[in-house]
Order: C-alpha cells, then structure tokens, then sequence
C-alpha cells in the first residue's frame, strides 16, 4: 500500500534588501506552488549578507501548508 497523501514543505531562496521584500518573495513562490489561496506555515527563516552586494541579503524560507 503506497502513501499518496503527506505532509511536504517547501524550502525558497530569495534576495532582497529589506525584510519586506524578502517575506513577499518567498510568499509569492510558495503560494505559486502550494496554490493561491494556501494558508502557509514558516517553519524557519534564515537570512544572511549577500557576499559582495552591500545592501542585499539571501533568505532560506521553509514553509508548509497548514492543515
């Protein structure tokens, strides 16, 4: 017996310059892949300085589909 139905989360990389920019990103890709009118669920967000680009930030945004 196969399981068709579990839970999956989605990890999302971003780059913006502020925080703001950042969670509308991320919300936007994962609203694409879970659908539009998902109620999600960040299970972790971590951002970090972009290397050589002052001003600019990476984020790794993990969300699930809330059940």
């Amino acid at each position: 017996m196969s399981v068709t139905k579990f839970p999956l989360t989605l990890r999302v990389t971003v780059t913006g310059a502020t925080p703001d920019e950042i969670r509308e990103k991320a919300r936007v890709q994962a609203l694409t892949f879970y659908g539009p009118n998902t109620e999600l669920d960040v299970i972790s967000a971590e951002a970090e300085a972009e290397g050589e680009h002052h001003n600019r930030y990476r984020a790794t945004i993990v969300f699930r589909r809330v059940a």
